[in-house]
């Protein structure tokens, strides 16, 4: 290979067929390589770099680890688990705890801890979170600043964020006067761990009150949250018998549910007419 750079045809090369792009950068010394990789784009660099053999990634690492972290952060996330899945694990996992793209890192430690039939894998980020000791005025003025958008499930949590509870939206917004911390305003929802299996998951007694749950590591910390929907949806047709008639189960827990919502709606309705 030679030390020129990278002019467009070899950048249009790498990002149409990185297969065999990577084919050839691998004939080059490690200077070079990495030389070659430091003029693409963090997706078409990370694209190629996956394909290459596993001792040129770490030499790679040995080199240019700023350069690495950089295309795990800024590159498609299934091009960065790419990747990710051709670095040793024992690297690997040094390497993510080492990111400072905090939800990145956080979808890289699901990939590399829990695998797909996990609820783990599920998890999708917490759309609002308060700590429990939070003023409950000071909450209720963050709820109104959405102007009436439901906020979705919000989640407490302790100083050493670990997992407390639910918000009771319905009591905080109807409680006068608003008094004490939010962990006076507090729903009882058991978390999900990552580790339990989907199939598992499905039968927990919790999701005939809740529509989704927060999902916590060992240390109960919270990782984000699942679905009731994406968590059936993980079944797919492979579910199980068990899990049919939970399934079946819960739907029917669901009709008193939607039934009570559909009549407050109209006491709602009626009450402003």
């Amino acid at each position: 290979m030679g030390n020129g750079g990278v002019d467009v045809l070899h950048v249009g090369f790498a990002r149409s067929d990185p297969d065999a792009f990577a084919r050839i950068l691998a004939r080059g010394d490690i200077d070079e390589i990495n030389s070659v990789l430091m003029r693409l784009s963090a997706t078409v660099a990370a694209s190629v770099v996956s394909r290459l053999p596993v001792p040129l990634i770490e030499g790679l690492l040995d080199r240019n680890e700023d350069a690495v972290k950089t295309w795990l952060c800024d590159s498609p996330i299934d091009t960065a688990i790419a990747l990710l899945s051709q670095i040793p694990r024992e690297i690997s996992l040094a390497l993510v705890n080492s990111l400072g793209d905090r939800v990145r890192r956080r979808r890289f430690l699901q990939y590399l801890h829990y695998p797909a039939h996990s609820v783990g894998a599920l998890v999708t980020d917490v759309p609002l979170e308060f700590q429990a000791e939070m003023p409950a005025k000071a909450a209720l003025v963050e709820l109104r600043k959405l102007g009436g958008e439901d906020p979705g499930p919000v989640v407490v949590v302790l100083a050493d964020a670990s997992y407390f509870g639910l918000l009771d939206k319905w009591k905080l917004l109807t409680n006068h006067p608003v008094t004490g911390s939010i962990r006076n305003y507090v729903l009882v929802a058991p978390p999900l761990h990552a580790e339990t299996p989907v199939a598992s998951a499905i039968s927990d007694p919790s999701w005939h009150e809740h529509n989704w749950l927060p999902v916590v590591d060992h240390e109960r910390r919270i990782l984000g949250g699942v679905s009731r929907a994406r968590l059936f949806g993980a079944m797919g047709h492979g579910a199980s018998e068990h899990a049919r008639g939970s399934l079946f189960t819960l739907l029917l827990s669901e009709v008193p549910y939607v039934t009570g919502q559909l009549v407050s709606r109209a006491w709602v309705r009626r009450k402003a007419s």
